[in-house]
């Protein structure tokens, strides 16, 4: 048998284009195609419900592209307010986070830190309001909820700890000698009630008997060294005792805990006023102001302020803005009018 001695001979590329057989090929592909075949063959037919899809992914994507700013300056102010809370700038929190909630006013976590917000800065009435219409509220953030609820816990100091006597003394005038006396035979009861105490150190230091409003707060505040509204009046009973260092310890104790505490602010200023600092007197109402315009206390002690600071025009205008509110206290104006007569 003849052997076969020769290698196989393998088969060459085809020598033209692989779909029509024409010599003239592109060059530089894998594929050897001429230039019609390649660009016929590039196009692959697209069926219609993916044309369709397409469309609107492309819909969507217009839609993300014009939410997006609305969504980001979102996002961008809620961190700022964020920030806001972690620096205790409880004031600007609540602004920062109202221009979140206009926006998304369902968004839990925004509502959330505006409760905390408010119960920080003492705002007591829009707290509990927020309280009502959060109700029944649910939200898988643990961690945000057992947060609001510890402050929540702070919310007590401004109840009587006995609902039957809330409701029963809620009948009462709360100026009148009668709310007092209802006052001091729950109080005995209830020697451990903070609401009460806090009420009855009020009684003391509005009757001018400040060495009864310091025995009570001093003893209060130091049981409950959260309880900022509690050490403002402090601050103010030491103010009229003339213990001027004291009064500003509890007026920088509350700013520790609220940066922008009018209440505290406040409290400073008339305190730095009694100690002639006119104008650190001015830069602490001027503060208070800036953060609350609307706020009597800062109307009020800033009028003040700029009387001893020679401030004439600016105290003039406040002292209209003070006329012209209905709450005004008629003695008030009187004070301010002795006060203010040398000028």
């Amino acid at each position: 048998m003849q052997e076969i001695n020769e290698e196989a001979q393998q088969p060459g590329p085809p020598a033209g284009c692989h779909n029509c057989s024409s010599p003239e090929t592109e060059e530089g592909y894998l594929t050897p195609l001429c230039r019609e075949c390649r660009k016929k063959l590039s196009r692959y037919p697209v069926l219609k419900s993916v044309k369709l899809a397409a469309a609107g992914v492309g819909i969507l994507f217009l839609i993300s592209l014009y939410n997006f700013p609305r969504y980001f300056k979102a996002g961008v102010t809620y961190k700022k307010a964020l920030n806001a809370e972690a620096s205790h700038l409880y004031v600007t929190e609540k602004k920062l986070l109202k221009q979140v909630l206009q926006q998304f006013p369902d968004n839990f976590e925004a509502g959330t830190h505006y409760l905390i917000a408010s119960i920080n800065n003492d705002d007591i009435m829009e707290a509990d309001s927020l309280l009502q219409q959060m109700g029944g509220a649910q939200d898988d953030n643990q961690e945000l909820i057992n947060k609001a609820n510890e402050k929540i816990e702070g919310l007590q100091y401004f109840r009587f700890a006995e609902d039957s006597f809330a409701v029963s003394i809620s009948k009462i005038a709360d100026t009148s000698l009668a709310y007092k006396q209802a006052v001091e035979g729950y109080s005995r009861q209830h020697p451990g009630d903070v609401c009460a105490a806090y009420v009855l150190g009020q009684f003391a230091y509005n009757s001018g008997d400040y060495g009864k409003a310091d025995t009570i707060l001093s003893r209060l505040v130091e049981e409950t060294p959260d309880f900022r509204i509690a050490k403002c009046l402090l601050s103010n009973v030491y103010r009229q005792e003339k213990l001027y260092e004291k009064g500003l310890q509890q007026c920088n104790d509350v700013l520790q805990q609220n940066a922008e505490s009018c209440y505290a602010l406040t409290s400073a200023a008339k305190i730095l006023l009694k100690q002639k600092h006119d104008k650190e007197a001015l830069e602490k109402a001027m503060m208070a102001y800036e953060l609350e315009p609307e706020s009597y206390a800062a109307q009020y002690t800033l009028t003040l302020a700029d009387h001893f600071n020679n401030r004439t025009a600016e105290r003039d205008r406040l002292y209209e803005k003070i006329k012209a509110r209905k709450e005004t206290d008629p003695d008030v104006l009187a004070e301010l009018d002795e006060i203010t007569s040398g000028n």
